[in-house]
């Protein structure tokens, strides 16, 4: 792997790579990556998806090759801005806070300032206390307002600053997926370089990389995003805000009147896409078609809003005051522009394929309503920003190939060109894997039935009582998950098993840190569990499948990938639903052996893998271990 990356680096080119989970990846592309920026004054930029990977990077990986490798190299882990406290926003914000905060915030806004004399890097992170999020906006490194002009310099006390001029004399810096693809934004241009003039990018954790870079071509507005920093601006009721720093009266009645105009937007939306008869209930997603289902009620005085906010530049008193106001005037133009775009769907003018559709947070009468937008298709993105020529580009994953072929993932990035490599796993699964899979269990419906539940309900706690806990069970549905482990936990904690439940308002990291260092206990997981648990050992000795990850077909991007396939003359199920479906299978599938040591059973509990045509992709795509069909 370390001479694949090296030949590509040198050649410029781009090279995907399979990886198996215990190889060793971080220190196979983290050294040839070192020796080459060294020698050719680049720098490496190393993306992953989870926080877990990061501070494995930081914390244990790279210290580690520091101390071994004959080269000395600088590394820097970058957080989003937000993460990060601006000084002069904080003083600002504790010189105005009568104006700004209500006295539950301003309590609040002094324990960050005290924070604030004590903290090595400032970053969010570090804060052992609840943080207001109202307070920390008002206080984190903002884009226009926190700039090298007004809080750089060789002396700046400016956390986000001092961050960013470290990273001129780094070699590696660590980012996530969503903020790489928000810096790249800017730079999306230079033909020489990602985020800067003389670099080159490795994607670790690659099959997240398509649906991050599609969250980030089209962004969303929601009700409560708008009302949010329309409060910011001014609150009436509570008689704070930004603007009662300026002379203002005529804008809070603008702020008023777009609060009202705000609600009843969203409200009429609502009402037509989620009330009608025909709409299937419990749907939280519907697709919109046609231009202009709602009249943009919102635009004329949203523009009304910016021209206003625009002539108070002169009585700012100050830059940093110009900078806050130009901030909410680039803000508020956003939000224009995307309500705009959702309703006339431009992109789809100017060629492109775009799916729209709206989002409610839940069935409940107030709950948040959201805009969305997405491009169905994002592979000539990627061949236009990412695999260009005299570039060079890694990535790698665990589980990129199905049926140990490339083709799928290089359609879906528009890596066509790309070098592959496909490295054997270290782990001798025949050994340390049984498969068990129930025969009499019904196929998972589009509804599941009370049948169906209660013999799924035996086989859970069948196989769990196996090895007696030690148990990651994967759910694909939250309400099964829920109404199963409520009537499984007392059953368990009868037999001195604990279950943990993800959705029951304890944090992914704690829920994981309570499983680890529980040997018996169960922890029922969702979609983010599928990927990134790393469990080596006895506690995880038993993972259960509960249903072969199809994605939900109803869900407005996954029609719209579906018929886009199907026009364009391909195969949407073949294409589409199973690739994906066998990648998320396989993610889920390493969870379980971690290391040469662990050994393990799964239970696969959907008899479909058997009984369908298609089940014998799945197999193909993980490696050879005993299976035994259960009665």
């Amino acid at each position: 792997m370390s001479d694949s990356i090296l030949n590509s680096l040198e050649s410029k080119s781009h090279i995907i790579i399979e990886a198996p989970t215990g190889i060793g990846k971080s220190f196979a592309y983290l050294v040839p990556s070192v020796f080459y920026a060294k020698k050719n004054e680049k720098k490496v930029i190393i993306s992953t998806y989870t926080i877990n990977l990061q501070e494995q990077l930081i914390s244990k990986d790279i210290p580690f090759l520091q101390k071994t490798l004959p080269v000395k190299f600088k590394a820097k882990l970058l957080k989003g801005r937000n993460n990060y406290l601006c000084p002069k926003r904080l003083a600002r914000a504790m010189e105005s806070s009568n104006t700004l905060f209500e006295t539950e915030e301003q309590l609040n806004l002094e324990k960050i300032f005290l924070w604030s004399k004590r903290t090595v890097d400032g970053t969010r992170s570090d804060i052992n206390f609840a943080i207001n999020e109202n307070v920390w906006d008002s206080v984190c490194s903002e884009r226009g307002i926190c700039t090298n002009k007004s809080c750089g310099g060789d002396d700046t006390k400016c956390f986000y600053q001092k961050a960013k001029k470290e990273l001129v004399d780094s070699d590696i810096i660590v980012v996530n997926h969503h903020l790489f693809f928000t810096l790249f934004d800017g730079v999306s241009d230079d033909k020489d370089g990602f985020l800067y003039k003389n670099d080159f990018i490795i994607f670790d954790e690659a099959h997240t990389v398509e649906s991050v870079a599609t969250d980030h071509i089209a962004p969303r507005v929601s009700r409560e995003m708008l009302k949010y920093h329309l409060l910011k601006l001014y609150n009436q009721q509570k008689k704070k805000g930004f603007l009662l720093t300026l002379p203002s009266l005529h804008i809070q009645l603008i702020i008023e009147n777009l609060l009202e105009l705000n609600r009843e937007f969203f409200f009429r939306l609502r009402d037509n896409l989620f009330s009608l008869k025909e709409k299937k209930p419990g749907s939280l997603t519907a697709r919109v078609y046609e231009k202009e289902i709602e009249e943009n009620i919102l635009k004329p005085e949203l523009d009304n809003l910016l021209k206003n906010l625009k002539a108070l530049r002169f009585a700012c008193k100050n830059e940093d005051q110009e900078n806050e106001l130009n901030e909410f005037i680039i803000r508020f133009t956003e939000f224009n522009y995307v309500l705009d775009e959702f309703l006339n769907q431009k992109n789809n003018e100017k060629g492109n394929d775009f799916v729209y559709w709206a989002e409610i947070a839940s069935n409940k009468p107030e709950s948040n309503v959201s805009v969305c937008s997405a491009p169905v298709d994002v592979s000539d993105f990627f061949r236009k920003n990412i695999f260009r020529e005299n570039n060079s580009s890694v990535f790698t994953s665990a589980s990129i190939t199905i049926n140990n072929e490339f083709n799928y993932f290089k359609k879906r990035i528009g890596g066509e060109k790309a070098e592959v490599l496909k490295l054997e796993s270290p782990f001798d699964f025949h050994n340390q894997v049984k498969i068990y899979i129930p025969k009499n269990i019904p196929e998972p419906l589009k509804f599941n039935t009370e049948v169906y539940n209660e013999k799924l309900k035996e086989w859970i706690l069948y196989f769990i009582r196996v090895t007696k806990g030690k148990a990651l069970v994967l759910f694909t549905n939250s309400l099964l998950l829920k109404s199963i482990g409520k009537e499984l936990s007392e059953i368990l904690s009868e037999e001195n098993i604990n279950l943990y439940m993800q959705g029951t308002g304890t944090s992914r990291s704690t829920l994981l840190k309570n499983f680890k260092q529980e040997i018996n206990s169960v922890l029922f997981g969702l979609d983010s569990f599928w990927m990134g648990v790393d469990v080596p050992g006895e506690s995880l000795s038993n993972l259960i499948i509960t249903r072969l990850p199809f994605q939900v077909p109803s869900h407005p991007v996954v029609q719209a990938k579906m018929e886009f396939i199907e026009k364009n003359g391909g195969n949407s199920f073949l294409d589409y639903s199973l690739p994906e479906a066998i990648l998320k299978f396989r993610q889920g599938i390493g969870r379980l052996i971690r290391h040469k040591t662990d050994k393990g059973i799964i239970a696969i509990l959907d008899s479909r893998i058997i009984t369908k045509p298609y089940g014998k992709y799945f197999f193909s795509s993980i490696e050879e271990c005993e299976v035994e069909i259960v009665e």
